[in-house]
């Protein structure tokens, strides 16, 4: 750091401590605010649940098994048919790690792999969660009570490198001084077109706290692809839209409270959480500023080739694939039925919005399919499925 680069504190960005939780707990549970959100979050938590859930909680953890994976459980009992797991022989409470993941819901994509660790007896994760989702001080509370820390998107230039400094030295201190592992996108923001890729620029910011050498700087970080894949992909329709818009230049404006909520209360069919090996790291670089980048890039690829193995293909992928080209080719990786579901949903999630059919539906499919194009060559060693 340069002696004109400020250094932050970390109480801005930080979850709450336990010591703090009794009087933020006190604070929401006085606003009417709160138990309208939860109404629309998890319905079957009616005022009486809730303030039993929070009567007597005195830590993150209480909250988190009181509140929070309760209400995870009764969501995925509504709206998913099923939750499975690979990969988790190899976590260990003494070893914690940065989950580097995919992002396709903004709450769930987290909340799953605590779910999954919770009920392995294991410690729940901290979660990183860009600013723009803080639209309230009442999400702020629940976000910060849920271990979620804060990533700000945008800063002034003259304090960007400051921001990124700061971020990178607490996700490093929280494994490896706290011994707590830490959930990152591997981008910023949601995946929206089913094409899952690891930025250089997180790894860069990784990078910018820990040893200067790069192979001991991310060791130490235990980097482990968390892997989340959906039947009905969260919010299909609202990013499709954003897309045709983005795409003819239209303006669009993002709803975040929106897509959380739908991204919650929407049906998901069959959801797969897989937790990748441990990434192999490329041979350390030289000193030359190409050299270390270069060497980022490889790191990213090796992530975003572990990605792709654990993703999980569902019948909608293949169906989404055969119905985008005209073509049967994947005929034999779906049924009827499930081929015929996943016409009606496309159908049912046209009617939602408002433009070109053609095209909405055409960069839905795209979404969908999109995952095979990128997911099978690695997982089956074929050529590109588009490019046969």
């Amino acid at each position: 750091m340069t002696d004109s680069t400020p250094s932050l504190g970390i109480d801005e960005i930080r979850p709450y401590h336990d010591a703090e939780v009794p009087a933020v707990l006190h604070r929401i549970s006085h606003k009417a605010s709160f138990f309208h959100l939860m109404r629309h979050l998890v319905p079957e938590f009616d005022r009486a649940a809730l303030l039993e859930a929070l009567s007597g909680t005195r830590s993150v953890a209480e909250f988190q098994a009181r509140m929070i994976h309760r209400a995870m459980r009764g969501i995925l009992a509504e709206t998913a048919s099923g939750l499975t797991v690979s990969g988790t022989e190899a976590l260990d409470a003494a070893a914690p790690r940065l989950f580097i993941a995919n992002h396709r819901d903004i709450i769930l994509d987290s909340a799953i792999l605590n779910v999954i660790l919770h009920e392995l007896g294991l410690p729940t994760s901290r979660i990183a969660i860009g600013d723009n989702l803080m639209v309230s001080q009442l999400v702020t509370d629940l976000m910060r009570l849920n271990k979620s820390f804060i990533v700000h998107r945008t800063a002034p230039i003259h304090l960007m490198q400051a921001y990124a400094q700061r971020l990178s030295r607490y996700i490093r201190e929280s494994i490896c001084t706290d011994g707590q592992s830490v959930w990152l996108a591997q981008r910023s923001g949601r995946t929206k077109d089913g094409r899952d890729e690891t930025h250089t620029g997180l790894l860069k910011m990784l990078s910018l706290s820990g040893p200067s050498a790069h192979c001991e700087s991310f060791a130490e970080l235990r980097l482990t692809p968390a892997v989340i894949s959906y039947e009905y992909e969260p919010c299909d329709m609202l990013k499709a839209e954003e897309l045709v818009h983005q795409a003819a230049q239209l303006p669009y404006t993002k709803d975040d409270k929106l897509s959380m909520i739908r991204g919650i209360r929407d049906p998901k069919g069959r959801i797969h959480l897989g937790i990748g090996g441990p990434v192999e790291l490329p041979p350390e670089p030289d000193a030359k500023a190409a050299s270390r980048n270069a060497w980022l890039r490889e790191l990213a690829a090796r992530l975003d080739g572990e990605i792709r193995r654990q993703y999980r293909l569902w019948p909608t992928h293949f169906a989404a694939w055969d119905l985008l080209h005209g073509s049967s080719r994947f005929a034999g990786r779906y049924t009827a039925e499930e081929r015929a579901a996943f016409e009606a949903h496309v159908e049912t999630r046209l009617l939602e919005v408002k433009g070109s059919r053609y095209l909405l539906r055409r960069q839905l499919l795209e979404i969908y399919a999109n995952s095979v194009d990128l997911c099978l060559p690695v997982q089956e060693g074929s050529p590109t499925a588009g490019d046969q």
